[in-house]
């Protein structure tokens, strides 16, 4: 008992591991607004709103999509690109518009109705995955809502907290500061929900679907276990005992991997391993350089474009590149040049592309290519900085030696261009991502093409195995790793050992522990991960190597 009260147990789903202690905190939204539907006249009037609000949604999805892709990675940000083409989806603002001029309903009241007859068709669906599908779009539906109400929604916690809610939509959860939160619990939700995702990359526990929390809990203090689903409230000494040995082990293990920092590895041929880190922007450097970064292996340069009206400049890039370079202290910068298509649209690129399967349509350098002057002037920029420090340009999504001859033209274009006109440059080293089979099938060719290696392995399982990266449904076929991504890895690194040119690997598989010994083996020279994951893939390393010596 705690202060004369008895220890409660609520029991749910365990959607993120971890075992934390703390005040809940309980947070209650404003309530649907689903009042009696009221007959408006200016159906034009409700109309413009739609659009503007629509306009300033589509703005914040781009906001919270750069914060995820720094934060977490590119997978993680794919939510956010998900939900604002869902402001995009011509059946969806069809039915609002029609419940707008034909039934005359104000425009919060038609999105709501919309979103929320959409979302019953989801629940009824078989598939666990789409079913949680319509919390999504409850999420979306209800922000357009609370901005056509002009609602803001970010909550400010006044101390770390165990956050507990309703649900909560992946927005809410990326919105919080990270340093406030201890915890998420929510009363509904699954552990495929978006929420829960994310809360696993956060590294924050939570639990979900523990059915009513009453507001009598509200700043109790709690015990909250993401790894069994349960929640405890007013914890006895003996329960809050599991707690203090579970901060003991996690300390111990930080211990043990501050070990690491300023070691380097190398693999049993005797060549160096790099760790890097994967980066969203400028500021992210200073993270992976405080989690001892060799390098950066993999800097997305999308998000300067989808934070904009209109392409960045030449100047504005390089200014952004340089910075960004001048941080790592001589190690170098890899820059993945433009990146969008598929789930990750930009209007006025993307905008008047229609395509019933985007992830195979126009996307990345199928995109630069058709539209060259973007890579131009991405090159112009990156050559320019490679004057001064040691930065690199890294090209998505090739699958064919064609691809990669229009592009080494455009390169040689921009460097030429540069030096007519008196600019230094230097010499850049120019690599491509090898993220479809077509590319590892033909890695023998491309490998005396290219100055190096890069294996996307999210899409490239992705694409190998038919199988969506975001569907959990389908997940069973990468997991554990099929041999026939192993042979392609390999097949890859054979091609790259016999022209010397050096392979990386920049998807998730790189931080995957169980998977780091079999990189090393096959002759892979640098894992880019996310910056908090360097010292342990660098602790994975040296065991790996002490394995094979």
């Amino acid at each position: 008992m705690r202060g004369g009260r008895t220890m409660k147990v609520l029991s749910g789903r365990g959607a993120s591991d971890g075992i934390v202690m703390g005040k809940l905190k309980i947070i209650r939204r404003g309530g649907s607004q689903t009042s009696d539907v009221r007959t408006v006249m200016d159906t034009e009037g409700e109309l413009c709103k739609l659009d503007e609000a629509l306009a300033d949604v589509a703005a914040e999805f781009d906001r919270l999509y750069e914060n995820a892709l720094a934060r977490l990675g590119e997978q993680e940000a794919a939510i956010f690109e998900i939900h604002k083409m869902m402001l995009e989806d011509e059946d969806f603002l069809d039915e609002i518009k029609k419940l707008i001029g034909g039934s005359r309903m104000s425009a919060e009241q038609a999105v709501r109705r919309a979103g929320e007859d959409l979302a019953e068709k989801f629940r009824e669906m078989d598939s666990e995955y789409m079913r949680a599908r319509a919390s999504d779009i409850l999420a979306v539906s209800g922000r357009i809502a609370e901005v056509l109400r002009g609602e803001g929604r970010k909550t400010v916690l006044e101390e770390p907290s165990i956050v507990a809610a309703d649900d909560l939509t992946p927005a809410e959860t990326i919105e919080f500061d990270r340093d406030m939160v201890l915890g998420f619990v929510t009363e509904g939700g699954s552990e495929m929900s978006h929420t829960a995702i994310l809360s696993r990359m956060m590294g924050i526990p939570a639990v979900v679907s523990v059915g009513g929390l009453s507001d009598e809990y509200d700043g109790r203090e709690v015990m909250l276990d993401g790894t069994n689903g349960v929640l405890y409230i007013d914890p006895t000494y003996e329960i809050a005992k599991i707690y203090r040995e579970s901060l003991k082990r996690k300390h111990e293990e930080e211990q043990r991997l501050e070990l690491m920092r300023g070691l380097r590895c190398v693999n049993r041929y005797g060549e160096r391993v790099y760790v890097t880190a994967n980066v969203g922007e400028p500021d992210d450097v200073d993270e992976a350089v405080a989690n001892d970064a060799e390098g950066v292996g993999l800097f997305r340069s999308e998000f300067i474009f989808m934070r904009r009206s209109s392409p960045p400049t030449e100047e504005e890039q390089y200014v952004i590149y340089r910075d960004a370079a001048r941080k790592l202290g001589g190690a170098e910068c890899v820059v993945r040049t433009l990146d969008v298509g598929a789930d990750k649209r930009i209007s006025y690129l993307t905008g008047n592309i229609r395509e019933a399967n985007p992830a195979m349509g126009i996307r990345a350098v199928r995109l630069c290519l058709r539209m060259p002057e973007l890579l131009l002037t991405q090159f112009r920029a990156l050559y320019r900085v490679s004057a001064e420090y040691n930065v690199s340009a890294m090209i998505p999504m090739i699958c064919l030696p064609s691809e990669v001859e229009k592009v080494r033209e455009i390169a040689r274009e921009a460097r030429e261009s540069l030096l007519r006109e008196g600019v230094t440059v230097g010499d850049m080293r120019i690599g491509i991502m090898i993220e479809t089979p077509s590319a590892a099938i033909l890695s023998d060719i491309l490998a005396g093409m290219v100055d190096f290696f890069s294996i996307g392995t999210n899409d490239l399982i992705q694409y190998t195995l038919a199988a969506d990266r975001e569907n959990p449904d389908v997940a069973y076929l990468a997991d554990p790793l099929p041999e026939s991504v192993r042979r392609l890895i390999s097949m890859t690194c054979t091609s790259a050992r016999r022209e010397g040119i050096p392979v990386c690997v920049c998807g998730e598989l790189g931080a995957k522990i169980e998977e780091i010994s079999f990189l090393v083996e096959l002759g892979v020279t640098k894992l880019s991960v996310a910056p908090s994951k360097i010292l342990r893939v660098r602790e994975k390393i040296h065991e790996s190597v002490a394995i094979y010596q």
